[in-house]
């Protein structure tokens, strides 16, 4: 059973249907797959909290995550979920990988944080590094990546107030320095992308 996203239901519609299809020509049972649709929480909680359901996959926000696995946890008979939930991917910079092609892989980075306007599961959001020359030189040259970023549309305008809170957040960060922003659009949900450095203390004795 899959609940569609509110912001994408054609795209899901044609996922469905191409699914139907296939359970079809493969000769499963008609109800082996459904897809639902409705906006808000409801349709999601009522689904985790019926007892036919037996585990939950779920991608998104971690406050709905969160909220589906206090559902799961409160069941009579409590079900697995499978969360996959504002994720930052940590990116460690080795030494030696860093002064043999430091600038290669700054290039990488920058594609890898623009791609899909930063909202894919696997964009690199919290990179590691040794401070030193190299890292310096990875720095510059990523920030001159960002400064060259064209400007995307976010898929929903939810994502892109979040996301420019949490650019405001860091931006006025006393212990936070703002490397570069991407290129400024005009249109709705459009976002810049956004460097910014801190020590590793600095950023430890905040996340304590």
């Amino acid at each position: 059973v899959v609940k569609g996203h509110s912001a994408h239901p054609g795209t899901s519609e044609l996922v469905g249907r191409a699914i139907q299809r296939a359970v079809k020509a493969c000769g499963l049972p008609e109800g082996v797959f459904s897809l639902l649709f409705g906006s808000g929480n409801d349709i999601g909680q009522a689904l985790v909290a019926d007892p036919r359901i037996q585990a939950v996959g779920f991608t998104g926000s971690r406050r709905g995550g969160n909220a589906l696995m206090a559902t799961a946890q409160a069941r009579p008979q409590p079900i697995p979920v499978y969360a996959e939930m504002s994720s930052i991917n940590p990116v460690f910079l080795l030494p030696e990988a860093l002064k043999a092609r430091g600038g290669q892989i700054a290039e990488g980075f920058v594609g890898s944080l623009n791609m899909g306007a930063g909202q894919f599961c696997t964009n690199p959001g919290l990179v590691i590094g040794v401070k030193g020359a190299d890292l310096d030189a990875f720095i510059e040259a990523a920030g001159d990546g960002v400064k060259g970023s064209a400007a995307q549309t976010m898929l929903t305008p939810g994502i892109h107030g979040a996301y420019d809170d949490g650019v405001g957040a860091l931006a006025g960060h006393p212990k936070v320095r703002e490397v570069a922003r991407g290129q400024a659009g005009d249109g709705p949900n459009t976002c810049r992308s956004a460097l910014f450095v801190a020590s590793a203390a600095d950023f430890l004795a905040d996340e304590a």
